[in-house]
């Protein structure tokens, strides 16, 4: 078991296991971000970027794996409108949760916020495998999103986010990788965010009768 444990985590972390290639993990304080005027703007794509004025780069990838079909995880998380699986349902939304185009409107709470702000997410990629496991890619749908703060007079930013959930199965269990790049005036604690989601997931399963009681899953584990 600890053989396969260690090669299932070797196999996720290696290029393989990714869909794109070479993703440069990046991280940076507010105060040393200055970067080369040639540079992209940050958007979508995975490559060296530079976030906007205000704004500081921040990444963050987790990984799970369960001993269940690949079926059971999409059947649980592709549906870019239903999110009751890590423990929030959206206020609003538009269009269909498997088309490109769809949006969501959630509540989160923001590093120092005064209030629960309303963000809206939308759907930009959605392919499915043969093998029952899916490619999603989102981002946020209402950038640049400035909120007050409980300082008064003063305000936060939300510059930019992007997401990448992928799921397959390897080795006869199922893989869940989700990457995340953002630009945000704050630190924002984006891989505990996304394991408890990974861990709400181990839950349910069980919960549902899919996964056994006395099962693991392997992770989750960010970096």
């Amino acid at each position: 078991m600890l053989f396969t444990t260690l090669a299932l985590s070797a196999l996720a972390t290696s290029t393989l296991a990714f869909p794109f290639n070479k993703i440069e993990k990046r991280t940076a304080d507010r105060n040393s971000n200055k970067p080369q005027a040639s540079l992209p703007l940050c958007g979508p794509d995975t490559v060296t970027c530079r976030c906007p004025p205000n704004s500081f780069y921040q990444t963050s990838s987790s990984y799970a794996f369960w001993p269940v079909a690949s079926s059971e995880i999409t059947r649980l998380t592709s549906n870019f409108l239903d999110t009751a699986w890590f423990g929030t349902s959206p206020e609003s939304t538009e269009g269909n949760g498997t088309v490109v185009g769809a949006k969501r409107h959630l509540r989160a709470e923001l590093p120092g916020g005064k209030n629960v702000e309303l963000i809206v997410e939308e759907l930009t990629e959605l392919k499915f495998y043969p093998n029952g496991g899916y490619w999603m890619k989102f981002q946020m749908g209402d950038a640049p999103f400035w909120y007050e703060k409980q300082r008064r007079g003063d305000w936060g930013l939300l510059a930019g986010s992007w997401d990448i959930v992928d799921v397959r199965e390897i080795n006869g269990m199922t893989y869940m990788l989700w990457d995340i790049h953002v630009c945000f005036m704050d630190s924002y604690d984006l891989g505990g965010f996304h394991e408890s989601g990974m861990k709400n997931l181990t839950s349910i399963l069980k919960a549902q009768g899919k996964m056994p009681q006395d099962a693991t899953m392997i992770g989750p584990i960010t970096f």
